[in-house]
């Protein structure tokens, strides 16, 4: 992850520890020589995820750190975010489909047919049950934090920067998916539990990312947001698979 100052345009950044602005995270005097910025508001390093390793930053937004979270969100100008939903949607429809297999919900296709996977049909629509959870998710939580801001008249509980950044915020931190495949490693037979605890912490990571994107606002006002979205999107989620799997 890069991050600095461009002579050509002008970035913006968040100090993480406290959110403010910033136009540069270091100044770079060439010939590998580099100065961190301290913020302006709370005297601290801008970003000190700049020198760290990608493993340590991966491991702290995993512990659900803010300070993790606001550098990936908004400090490391991450690109190719199609690629990571792509991920998110595959992760979650294989999941979906073994745990189906595991329930007897879904017979598997003859592995001896030449079109063996094009015929999975249950890989197709757990993909779009993936798709519509994904979405359903963010669509509720976005919608809920525009009238939560609507409501709320308080300066310090200001809505997002731009719902750009709210949607990134709800999408990246739904990164708990992924560990999911874990339990199809370790057997579905019970896997029920580990699964309802990857569902709360990806609401606990939610929390983490909406108050990044959100500061000032309560933990309460963004852990109800959160719950509501997620039983939302269950609800929504829940319709879809009945008709698609008519169960």
């Amino acid at each position: 992850m890069e991050a600095g100052e461009s002579s050509a345009m002008i970035c913006h950044y968040k100090c993480i520890s406290c959110g403010t602005d910033a136009s540069s995270i270091y100044k770079d005097y060439k010939n590998g020589i580099i100065k961190m910025e301290y913020c302006v508001q709370c005297r601290d390093l801008i970003d000190k995820y700049v020198e760290y390793d990608p493993v340590i930053i991966s491991l702290d937004v995993l512990l659900l750190k803010r300070e993790a979270l606001r550098h990936v969100l908004y400090n490391s100008h991450m690109q190719g975010y199609w690629k990571y939903v792509i991920l998110l949607v595959i992760c979650d429809a294989f999941v979906k489909l073994a745990l189906q297999r595991a329930k007897g919900e879904i017979t598997p296709v003859n592995p001896t047919y030449i079109i063996y996977s094009a015929m999975e049909w249950g890989l197709y629509k757990n993909w779009l049950l993936a798709v519509v959870e994904l979405t359903s998710l963010v669509f509720f939580i976005c919608v809920l934090v525009l009238l939560f801001s609507l409501l709320i008249s308080s300066k310090r509980s200001a809505g997002p920067n731009s719902c750009k950044d709210l949607v990134r915020s709800v999408v990246l931190s739904t990164f708990g998916k992924v560990l999911v495949i874990l339990a199809v490693l370790w057997g579905t037979k019970n896997s029920h539990l580990y699964i309802q605890l990857i569902k709360a912490y990806i609401c606990a990571a939610n929390v983490q990312a909406l108050r990044v994107c959100l500061p000032g606002w309560r933990i309460p006002s963004v852990a109800a947001i959160s719950i509501v979205g997620h039983l939302s999107s269950a609800y929504v989620t829940n319709s879809v698979q009945r008709y698609l799997f008519g169960s």
